[in-house]
Parts: structure tokens; C-alpha cells; sequence
């Protein structure tokens, strides 16, 4: 086995990893807990609480993944990732709130 098919294995599996975090924190975000989809200041005591542990491994899988990919040379960002950064960097009175749109998420991916 080369090891771009190693590599290829390895996305592989740190892109289904990265889907088994993300949808149980998720249904908890939909259930209620904040601060999955929001971006929130870690050096902010308060608000590093409502930080779930799975956001901070979530960006780290991300960045590892993104990493592979660039090695293997695809060009598209991991989308799952890339949605979540994109939720966490939404701002504005009119944004739903983190149950609600993490509720329509799931539903997105047919996990509901």
C-alpha cells in the first residue's frame, strides 16, 4: 500500500471521526446547550463555561483534516467543518438562535 492510499485511508477515517463528535454535540446544542455554534471567547471565563469540550476537539479534528487534505491535494474544504465555522462565525439580531439552527442542521445531514 503507497502511503497516498495510506493518507487517503487516514481522511477517511478523521472525517468519519469528525462526524461522530459533531452530531451528538449537535443534539445536545438542539436540546439546549449553548455555545457549540456560537463563537465564544475562551480567555472569557464566563462565556469559556458555556463552551462544550466537543468545540475545542471539533477545531482541532478540523485542522488536522484540513492539513491531510491540502498533503493529499484536494482543493474543497471538509464541508462538515467548514459549516461549523461558518455557523460559529454568524453575528447579528436576526440569527437564530444555537438550538434552532443546530435543529435544522441535523435535519440537514437526516439525523433527526
Amino acid at each position: 500500500m503507497s502511503r497516498h492510499d495510506r493518507t487517503e485511508i487516514r481522511l477517511a477515517a478523521l472525517e468519519a471521526e469528525y462526524r461522530s463528535l459533531l452530531i451528538p454535540a449537535l443534539r445536545a446544542c438542539a436540546a439546549g446547550r449553548w455555545g457549540l455554534l456560537n463563537d465564544v471567547d475562551p480567555a472569557d471565563p464566563v462565556m469559556a463555561r458555556l463552551r462544550p469540550p466537543e468545540a475545542e476537539a471539533l477545531e482541532a479534528l478540523g485542522d488536522r483534516i484540513a492539513s491531510l487534505r491540502l498533503t493529499l491535494g484536494v482543493a474543497e474544504a471538509f464541508p462538515l467543518h467548514q459549516r461549523l465555522m461558518h455557523e460559529r462565525g454568524l453575528r447579528g439580531d436576526n440569527i437564530p438562535g444555537e438550538p434552532r439552527r443546530a435543529r435544522l442542521w441535523l435535519t440537514e445531514l437526516g439525523e433527526t
